[in-house]
């Protein structure tokens, strides 16, 4: 069984150059994540994406939420380069 870290996987794809910017807006240090396309995005942009409803954008806080194994690994193949 795989255990995953959620603050230390986040710290380290957050210091990825291309995860320090809101994919959707030029917002710095993104702390929200859209699940299905594996990308990071700020409060204001997450909020956009949760009124688009969980059919189009499943958004999760990087920081407050918890996260299934399955979320993390979307992330870790992901982030806002693949997006």
């Amino acid at each position: 069984m795989e255990v995953f870290d959620r603050d230390l996987i986040f710290k380290r794809l957050r210091s990825k150059p291309d995860n320090k910017v809101c994919f959707d807006c030029p917002s710095r240090n993104p702390t929200w994540a859209s699940v299905p396309y594996g990308v990071y995005i700020c409060l204001n942009c997450a909020g956009v994406h949760r009124s688009l409803g969980v059919h189009v954008s499943f958004v999760r806080s990087t920081n407050l939420d918890s996260w299934t194994p399955e979320q993390l690994k979307l992330m870790i193949v992901g982030g806002n380069q693949r997006g």
